[in-house]
């Protein structure tokens, strides 16, 4: 019989091991590959032990720590000034419901972003500059081949915008309570700076009407507002962005006079849209802001009562709304999304201006008013009040006063229980010793689960018939030592 390699009949014989297989071919030497995880130290593992243990150290403590600041009752028959520390509690109580409530209120009016209306009026002027009409007076060089004066003729346009006065909103910025005469108006109190034009706007663009072919320097032009910390100036500077200004105006070469478009794209947070025309007469509204939309749209539903009964979430459409978002039923959750087909961008504000290069100076004889939305300066006086860094200290301070508080209860509950026992005691002493050992014994019956009447109540009497007769020889001896000593 053949034997194969490496097998061996004697089994006290270990097997040759199989030869290792050559390498081939050049290439870096792979060793056993390590775990991922690298081993943790003896020192690493004490530290977490160490951690853990305080960790659950401080659960205990938290376990342990009293909580209730309520005294027990009897107490104010004991101590009449007690009653004063219960009436201190109901108004604590009535204090912290009425400040939780108002810091609600101050949180949802902060949430909710109410904006200021205001009239921005926009002037537009231009003036020309080195005009044929206006170097006709300079004499002309005699010598000169074309006869040209070398002067170029130019145009400036200057577009302006100023907040109008608001007298009664100026005094709210000033001091919100003015209307209700609590503080004697001061005249000399600083005026809040106004919004600069370029706050409201996102860009501005001017399109001139007049060939491209003759005037090849461009017919627009155009400004963007920046977003904040994109300059690098203002950014190593730790500015907010770009500075505003109330005046924007550029100058161009022309001796005719031009008709130009001014374009103004609002800038304003959060966005406003423009409603589709069928949403609009929904909503009696032409523009407004998403979160302003969805509200106007259930301050509709629950005017007419479109609610589903069963499922308050669920909108039974009536006509107008049928014919806007094609369902007869929605979900409000919906909402928002269903209604982004039927917003859109806010047109830019137009402005036809003619430049005239006829007269040294010209001024729009229109007045441009447009409304501006502000923020409410009360909001910023709430978000300071909501995110004060003071709040968070104080609420400490209160919680440790309680924690205070709380351990002294739990000292008047015990000294009231030490008062009680030794008051029954003084009263009767035998009865109370009677029903204390009875209550002991119900105690370690309760303890061992054992029923009344077995085991530990039958132990305990057979002891007690051991010692039944010795227990007032030894009570007499105890008192005639005390008495003699």
């Amino acid at each position: 019989m053949r034997v194969p390699p490496g097998y061996s009949h004697n089994p006290q014989v270990p097997s040759p091991a199989p030869p290792q297989q050559a390498r081939r071919g050049p290439g870096p030497m792979i060793g056993q590959p390590q775990s991922s995880h690298q081993q943790i130290s003896a020192a690493q593992l004490a530290a977490q032990h160490q951690a853990a243990l305080a960790e659950r150290e401080l659960a205990k403590r938290r376990a342990r720590k009293p909580t209730d600041k309520t005294i027990p009752e009897g107490v104010e028959d004991i101590v009449p000034n007690a009653r004063v520390y219960r009436e201190l509690r109901e108004m604590e109580r009535r204090y912290d419901a009425a400040i939780m409530r108002k810091r609600l209120d101050i949180q949802d009016a902060v949430n909710r972003n109410v904006k200021n209306q205001k009239t921005m009026r926009i002037f537009v002027s231009n003036t020309a500059k080195d005009q044929p009409w206006q170097v006709s007076d300079r004499p002309l060089d005699e010598n000169a081949f074309d006869f040209d004066t070398g002067q170029i003729p130019t145009f400036r346009v200057k577009i302006e915008g100023k907040l109008l006065d608001d007298e009664e909103g100026d005094a709210a910025e000033r001091d919100p309570d003015s209307d209700l005469g609590l503080t004697p108006k001061n005249p000399n109190a600083p005026i809040p700076e106004k919004w600069k034009f370029s706050h409201f706007f996102k860009s501005i663009v001017v399109e001139l009407d007049r060939s491209r072919d003759l005037h090849p320097d461009g017919n627009t032009i155009e400004w963007r507002k920046q977003a904040p910390n994109t300059q690098p100036a203002t950014s190593a500077l730790g500015l907010g962005g770009p500075a505003e200004f109330d005046g924007f105006e550029f100058e161009r070469k022309g001796d005719d006079n031009i008709m130009c478009t001014i374009k103004l794209v609002r800038d304003e947070v959060p966005d406003r849209f423009r409603l589709s025309p069928a949403l609009a007469d929904l909503l009696d509204t032409q523009e407004d802001t998403r979160a302003g939309i969805v509200m106007k749209i259930w301050e509709y539903v629950r005017a007419h009562g479109l609610q589903d009964p069963d499922e308050r979430r669920t909108i039974n459409c009536n006509p107008p709304m049928r014919a806007i978002f094609n369902a007869d039923r929605l979900y409000f959750p919906q909402i928002p999304e269903l209604t982004l087909s039927h917003i859109l961008p806010l047109e830019p504000i137009t402005i036809p201006y003619l430049i005239r290069c006829d007269v040294a100076s010209s001024m729009s004889p229109q007045i441009h008013d447009i409304t501006v939305y502000t923020d409410d300066p009360i909001r910023h006086k709430m978000s300071a009040i909501i995110h004060s860094p003071t709040y968070a200290t104080t609420l400490r301070e209160i919680q440790s006063i309680d924690d205070h508080i709380a351990v002294l209860v739990q000292a008047i509950n015990h000294s009231k229980a030490k008062r009680v026992f030794w008051r029954a005691m003084a009263e009767d002493p035998a009865e109370f010793v009677k029903r204390w050992v009875s209550s002991q014994k119900r105690d370690l019956d309760t303890l061992c689960g054992e029923a009344p009447g077995r085991m530990v109540e039958e132990e305990d009497v057979k002891r007690a018939s051991l010692w039944k007769d010795k227990i007032g020889e030894s009570v007499y001896l105890l008192l005639a030592k005390q008495r003699a000593g």
